[in-house]
């Protein structure tokens, strides 16, 4: 690590660097070994805040998370700047650099992460936009989350807390790979102001019925095949794949919560053919639906 200069100090500025022996248990203890923090802070209003790090010299991943002000990272030749609400995960081992706005200098939390899954994470983060920003605006609960890790971490460094901090690190990252789903739940944003979320909430509405990609893109006010784009790119699968997700899901509510026989179940999620809805129920759990029962229902009623 190269610092320009001398290394500035910030107003505010909190920072928790793990030992070295504290990481070896870190790499040693099975729950934790995949994805663990080596050091975290924040620095607030970081004016002069510059680092520099060469190929091959960081092992770990960082993340940085601007929560005020603008800053910038280099990287492969391109410069991305961050503005409030900004993240960006900087892969490990890749020469680098970042700083501060001079002009308007950012307030950072940020983690370094290690692991044997860190290539993984970086994986994940670049399915939505490799080596662009992530838009993550102020949540409450995700600095809850931030501030659970540090204060746990604060309070030393037993087996129990490096265990009950690390294992709250991968759902604060979630924040931020799934970053719309989880913005969707923490501002509680109606259904309809989502245009996938509007469409399950429709096909929740209808499970007992047949549902056509038509019918859900009416709904919507939108042409069919462009609902069918959107659907996707927001799911993952498309809305007959969802739909038939749902309805088997149904599926095994009702055979928790009522006494029905396979076409009873079938019926009650708009599947007329017994057979048919034994084959996709079989197709998405692994198992027959009478097995299902065998195995699952019946063991727990003893």
């Amino acid at each position: 690590m190269n610092v320009k200069d001398k290394k500035p100090s910030f107003d505010g500025e909190q920072v928790i660097a793990l030992p070295i022996e504290v990481l070896s248990k870190c790499r040693n203890l099975p729950l934790i070994q995949h994805l663990h923090i080596n050091r975290m802070g924040i620095f607030p209003h970081a004016v002069n805040h510059f680092y520099v790090r060469k190929a091959g010299k960081a092992s770990y991943a960082v993340l940085l998370h601007c929560f005020d002000g603008e800053g910038w990272v280099k990287i492969g030749g391109k410069t991305i700047v961050l503005k409030i609400g900004d993240a960006f995960f900087i892969p490990p081992l890749l020469a680098h650099s970042y700083g501060a706005s001079k002009s308007n200098p950012w307030s950072l939390f940020w983690i370094h992460i290690s692991g044997t899954h860190v290539s993984q994470l970086i994986e994940a983060v670049n399915l939505n936009a490799p080596e662009t920003p992530i838009h993550a605006p102020y949540s409450e609960h995700r600095t809850d989350l931030f501030n659970q890790i540090f204060q746990t971490f604060s309070k030393g460094l037993s087996i129990s807390n490096l265990m009950y901090a690390n294992l709250i690190l991968p759902n604060y990252l979630a924040t931020f790979i799934s970053h719309r789903s989880f913005h969707d739940l923490t501002q509680k944003t109606a259904p309809e102001n989502n245009l996938a979320n509007q469409a399950i909430l429709y096909m929740q509405q209808h499970i007992g019925k047949k549902v056509t990609v038509d019918e859900l893109a009416e709904n919507a006010c939108i042409s069919s095949s462009i609902f069918f784009k959107k659907f996707k790119q927001d799911t993952g699968y498309s809305p007959v794949a969802y739909f038939n997700f749902l309805k088997i899901q149904k599926a095994i509510q009702v055979m928790h919560t009522q006494k029905c026989n396979v076409s009873e179940v079938g019926f009650h999620i708009g599947i007329d053919d017994p057979y048919y809805f034994s084959r996709l129920f079989k197709k998405q759990m692994g198992v027959s639906p009478r097995k299902y029962i065998d195995e699952f229902l019946k063991k727990e009623k003893g």
